[in-house]
């Protein structure tokens, strides 16, 4: 019995001392290293004319410097994949095909600067993006946002299982700022999951959308492999629902 007691009392403590240990996330990619990714993003715009939206993109990303408090990623965008549906009136484009009738063209040629040009993203240790830079690329064309959702701003100090944070984004484009509540959910085979839930206000503070999803970071290095978040907001009187996916590519 004694033997049993002191048994169960160090598989408690076991299970205990892993309940509580910590991790610091800090981004640590090796330089010169490369990752390739398919972000998967759809769009539902409810307008007097509704228009979905489904958009498929292929890129890399390379850490081509890595210093005690960022890290310069370039990244290249490798193909595009869009279908688009207003009402009566559809649009297709696939980069990896030659544009046959006047409406790829067109297409073909808002997406030709992406194609062409190298994005430098740089960003802090704690997976907040500092500053973009994308050369010939119109802003119309790049949705910031699209970087910016790829990593989760991670806390100033260690953290363990099911204890959670809160970090801002500012959405430039959309004149909007997003707060969420990061919270570790798990540590797998796959990595540290988070997940994710938040506000976005307008300039004046008026609340106009949520988000909702999770991301899952490689356990040594604490980049994203996955996430899926999904967003609703209301847009200059349209309300839009989207999701966007990333998952990491294996070569």
């Amino acid at each position: 019995m004694k033997k049993l007691t002191s048994t169960l009392l160090l598989i408690c403590f076991i299970i205990s001392a892993h309940a509580q240990e910590k991790v610091l996330l800090r981004l640590a990619p090796q330089k010169g290293e490369t990752k390739t990714y398919e972000m998967i993003m759809k769009s539902d715009i409810e307008d007097p004319q509704s228009i979905i939206m489904d958009i498929n993109m292929g890129f890399t990303m390379t850490a081509t410097e890595v210093t005690s408090e960022s890290i310069t990623y370039e990244s290249k965008y490798a193909k595009i994949r869009t279908d688009i549906s207003a009402g009566m009136m559809t649009m297709s484009y696939d980069s990896e095909k030659t544009a046959e009738n006047q409406m790829e063209k067109m297409m073909a040629s808002q997406f030709k600067p992406l194609l062409e040009n190298t994005l430098s993203i740089v960003m802090d240790k704690k997976g907040k993006v500092v500053s973009m830079d994308f050369p010939n690329v119109p802003e119309e064309a790049f949705d910031k946002g699209s970087i910016q959702g790829m990593s989760v701003s991670f806390p100033e100090h260690e953290i363990a299982i099911g204890e959670s944070w809160s970090s801002e984004i500012e959405l430039e484009q959309l004149g909007a700022k997003g707060t969420t509540t990061n919270t570790l959910a798990e540590k797998t085979a796959d990595g540290y999951r988070i997940a994710v839930s938040g506000t976005y206000t307008d300039a004046n503070g008026n609340s106009i959308g949520t988000a909702t999803g999770y991301y899952v970071l490689d356990s040594k290095t604490f980049f994203t492999k996955t996430s899926n978040v999904a967003i609703e907001m209301d847009v200059q009187g349209s309300k839009v629902k989207s999701t966007m996916e990333l998952r990491e590519v294996k070569q």
